[in-house]
């Protein structure tokens, strides 16, 4: 038979999943390419989002700060 201990850790499992799986909807759907880089709108090739790594670095960092 299963614990109430085991019933509440399966529980918090489940929710901390949910969680981390809608985070990384939203994250997706913030980070969608636009043409022009994310951070300093240098324009970009199609499919691009940052123009190179310190801009995604510092982009990412600002939306943490959020």
């Amino acid at each position: 038979m299963t614990d109430e201990l085991d019933l509440a850790s399966e529980r918090e499992e489940l929710m901390r999943q949910s969680a981390l799986y809608r985070q990384s909807k939203a994250a997706v759907r913030e980070a969608e390419p636009t043409g022009s880089c994310l951070y300093c709108e240098e324009p970009l090739s199609d499919g691009l989002r940052w123009c190179n790594a310190d801009c995604r670095d510092d982009w990412e960092r600002e939306r943490k700060r959020r």
